[in-house]
């Protein structure tokens, strides 16, 4: 039987993973996927956006950028890996007093078993970048989903005695095309820089996270014989929206081979859902579920106990609850995270050039993660036509990072490539992967020595 249950847990985040594995962080560029995001100094031109403008005024060999093409995806559990996987599937969790069921459950973090998934495609012909301006359009979705640790603990261990078991859900699934102008100019001997962004919101469902809870407890003694829990669970849902955000940045001029750079992405960073636009007037208000609106789900366990089973009490007398659509047609805000990032590139040899990036996000939502993360890459382009580049992060999410990629540059034609691994070093031990690929064009400057 938990045999059973473990395969049905594992299946279902399976089908979870598949529906969402086309799911967006915010924009991806190969050569900064490769660096494992130590990028805040290194992007130029166009790929400067989310990640740090004022790059855009630094002078280099190429005058102009515009991508023809591309895509960037990631899909990451922090539990499984296929090493894992083959360890638990299969098994008898009721072997040696339950040993491999405690070892599972002792694996799945406080805040419960999650699984991140993104998609990002710059739209073709509609990212370029010329001298110390650009302009970018980015369809983003991103997909955030959880179980509770209490639930899978619930299923697997049943209710222990005393110990009240968190049923807080974890949902969220995004869909916007993200637009920025971003110009930069020399201040002295700094760079500074600006992006302006519209956010046009295609779609967004989600569990609120300030109105939505649950938990149960089983009580033992003291005059309390029984079980207890509530829950409360509201789905929000909308068809068009619309905000704002900002990047700032700042970078210093390159001094011994060494050069700095500070950047808050996404500064006041607003999207207001259920507003009339295009795509709302288009689909109306038809969402995941139901007919539009939100909808809310409440239960209640009301002193479960043996004596009420076999009583007159009914069954939703013991468990009420229900469910009910609410047409709530009223504007409601989602933050869009910001990231602030601190950076740091320096030339350890002519055609290598090492970098360093500390970001941290402030809230553990979407691609932000509520903590700090630190990045380094190496890129080596002693042979123009093909660069290599790899790179580790430690802490944020995915807490180890490990990538690399590299590209085929021929006149005026780019290509680069990335892929990396989230937490694990290894294909069997890792827990997600990382993808990106571009193919952009450039245009060198005739000034440049």
């Amino acid at each position: 039987m938990q045999n059973r249950r473990i395969q049905i847990i594992v299946f279902v985040f399976i089908l979870m993973g598949l529906t969402m594995s086309m799911s967006g962080q915010t924009r991806r560029d190969p050569r900064g996927m490769a660096l494992a995001g130590a990028y805040g100094v290194m992007a130029r031109g166009l790929f400067t956006v989310d990640y740090n403008p004022a790059n855009l005024a630094i002078q280099e060999q190429y005058k102009s950028y515009r991508v023809l093409g591309g895509i960037g995806t990631s899909f990451t559990n922090n539990i499984l890996s296929l090493r894992s996987y083959n360890e638990y599937n299969g098994k008898d969790f009721e072997a040696d007093d339950g040993l491999l069921k405690e070892q599972f459950l002792a694996e799945i973090p406080a805040n419960g078993w999650r699984l991140f998934s993104d998609l990002h495609v710059p739209i073709p012909y509609l990212n370029f970048s010329r001298y110390n301006k650009a302009f970018t359009s980015d369809f983003i979705m991103i997909g955030d989903i959880g179980l509770p640790k209490g639930l899978v603990t619930f299923l697997l261990h049943g209710n222990p005695i005393g110990k009240e078991m968190s049923l807080d859900f974890r949902e969220d699934f995004l869909v916007i095309n993200q637009y920025a102008y971003s110009v930069a100019f020399p201040i002295k001997k700094l760079f500074f820089g600006v992006s302006f962004k519209y956010l046009q919101g295609f779609s967004y469902f989600g569990l609120n996270p300030d109105s939505s809870y649950g938990y149960v407890k089983t009580n033992f003694g003291s005059g309390k014989n029984y079980m207890e829990g509530e829950g409360y669970y509201l789905f929000q849902q909308s068809v068009g929206g619309r905000g704002f955000a900002m990047d700032i940045g700042l970078t210093t001029q390159e001094v011994d081979g060494y050069r700095l750079g500070f950047s808050v992405t996404n500064v006041f960073g607003r999207i207001n859902w259920n507003k009339s636009t295009i795509i709302s007037r288009l689909m109306g208000n038809k969402g995941f579920i139901g007919d539009g609106g939100n909808h809310a789900y409440w239960f209640q366990v009301k002193e479960a106990r043996m004596d009420k089973f076999f009583g007159k009490a009914g069954f939703g007398d013991i468990f009420p609850g229900g469910n009910r659509s609410k047409s709530d047609s009223s504007v409601f805000v989602m933050n869009y995270p910001s990231l602030a990032r601190f950076s740091m590139s320096k030339w350890i040899d002519e055609g290598m050039q090492l970098a360093m990036d500390l970001v941290v996000g402030f809230e553990d939502r979407f691609y932000s993660f509520g903590a700090w993360k630190w990045s380094t890459g190496i890129e080596v382009t002693k042979s123009p036509r093909f660069p290599l580049r790899a790179g580790v992060s430690f802490g944020g999410w995915k807490h180890l990072e490990m990538t690399f990629g590299s590209g085929f540059h021929t006149g005026f034609i780019h290509v680069d490539w990335a892929f990396g691994l989230n937490q694990g070093l290894w294909f069997t031990t890792a827990k997600g992967i990382n993808i990106c690929l571009n193919v952009y064009t450039t245009g060198k400057r005739k000034d440049f020595k």
